[in-house]
């Protein structure tokens, strides 16, 4: 999934809006993190749920079209554990990408606040810290730069070498960030959890649907699964709950995941009898 172009795209487009959106004076009205937040947890929802979805499907198609299945089959595999270990593989690829997002919104959050805090003591407009602000550019821009030279110089693969790169800046960015203000980190990790749990019920779908149908009627069956879950889209994203320094207890992401789990063993087992069903081979 990560050596996936589209991938690489979706990142960029996810750290572009949680860095850039934050950078414009908008945020100066009301909480003045309030935008940063909104922009890092809109990202992670929707180009996560992209790359989750998408990623997904093209990696199970690509394996059933291509036949590179009947390797694995051929020993003593069964089609569920193939199905499921293809499964972990995609979500443990969309926790990277979600990790690289998480790890740059609570930066930009941060220098939301820190911003915020100058612009009151010296009457001026708000603006994201610049140390802050430059450590997200530099998730973006310094992975292509080092991606391209590995890639000319030792012939390693550009969008494997990207993801590498940035999963390990944003990470550094991320664990900076938790030195200057842990609270935050701690107050952010639960509603990207929330996201998480919505993200794996559509993953999983995804897995199930990809295995017995082609990718565009696979995505088009994924697409009813998101309309049918639009009503409680509302109990997993909640950036709201965060706005004048609230919080979300880890007994509502519990409570949460308690009731995303019926949703994705449905899946999973769909995805079992799909592909206890198809001949693979």
């Amino acid at each position: 999934m990560l050596s996936e172009p589209l991938s690489l795209l979706i990142l960029l487009a996810a750290l572009v809006i949680a860095v850039f959106a934050p950078a414009f004076h908008y945020h100066q009205f009301g909480e003045v993190t309030r935008m940063a937040r909104d922009a890092g947890f809109s990202a992670l929802l929707i180009c996560g749920g992209a790359v989750a979805v998408f990623g997904t499907i093209r990696t199970f198609r690509r394996e059933i079209e291509s036949r590179t299945c009947e390797m694995a089959l051929a020993h003593p595999v069964s089609r569920q554990s193939f199905f499921l270990m293809k499964g972990i593989g995609a979500f443990v690829a969309y926790l990277i990408f979600a990790a690289i997002v998480f790890c740059v919104s609570v930066t930009i959050v941060e220098g939301a606040a820190v911003g915020g805090q100058i612009a009151k003591a010296t009457g001026d407009l708000a603006r994201l810290w610049g140390p802050c602000f430059v450590a997200g550019i530099c998730v973006m821009i310094l992975p292509l730069v080092v991606g391209a030279a590995l890639n000319r110089f030792a012939g390693c693969r550009f969008v494997l070498s990207f993801f590498a790169v940035s999963a390990a800046l944003a990470l550094a960015a991320g664990l900076w960030t938790a030195c200057r203000n842990f609270p935050l980190v701690v107050r952010m990790l639960p509603v990207a959890l929330l996201i998480v749990f919505l993200t794996l019920v559509l993953l999983l779908a995804a897995a199930a649907f990809a295995v017995r149908l082609k990718a565009n009627a696979a995505a088009a069956c994924v697409g009813v699964v998101v309309t049918l879950l639009v009503p409680a889209v509302g109990n997993y994203y909640m950036s709201d709950a965060l706005t004048g320094g609230g919080s979300v207890g880890w007994t509502y992401v519990g409570l949460a995941a308690a009731a995303t789990l019926p949703l994705a063993l449905i899946f999973l087992f769909l995805g079992f009898n799909f592909a206890n069903g198809r001949d693979m081979t």
